[in-house]
């Protein structure tokens, strides 16, 4: 597997990984206004340059900081590495473009997500209270941040 800039013929493969993943999955269209901001950049991991995204990273960028708006991988790919992978490819090229610091939400019940950010360096910087809504449940979200 290979990682590479996310391109417009990524996107419907990474909407149908953001609706087997998330709780409130961004749909194509949101993807597509997504793309078009001018802070956007992307990055897929694919088998080969001709596949499909198998997983994506998806960042809002400028002014030296960065957040990430959504890292998810296919289902037959969790626990393989797959979303550190792309983590370290992002840090490393937005860190090569000046990019000072990284940002990110994660549910507090999200032991997984959690542990990965940990080991990548990623401390808790805040608490947003009910940020997710998951049916009828709300989830808080921790605020992590990271130095590039």
């Amino acid at each position: 597997m290979i990682t590479v800039a996310l391109e417009s013929r990524h996107l419907e493969a990474i909407a149908a990984i953001e609706a087997a993943q998330l709780p409130n999955p961004l749909n194509l269209r949101n993807l597509q206004e997504l793309v078009s901001r001018p802070a956007f950049r992307g990055f897929v991991i694919v088998p080969d340059l001709s596949a499909d995204a198998m997983g994506y990273l998806l960042v809002l960028a400028g002014g030296g900081s960065a957040d990430i708006v959504s890292v998810a991988v296919a289902p037959e790919l969790l626990r393989r590495g797959v979303a550190t992978r792309l983590l370290l490819f992002a840090l490393a090229d937005l860190a090569s473009e000046g990019v000072e610091e990284i940002s990110l939400e994660v549910a507090v019940d999200n032991a997984p997500a959690r542990a990965l950010y940990e080991r990548l360096e990623f401390r808790e910087v805040g608490r947003r209270p009910g940020y997710y809504r998951r049916d009828r449940e709300l989830v808080d979200a921790l605020v992590m941040r990271r130095a590039l």
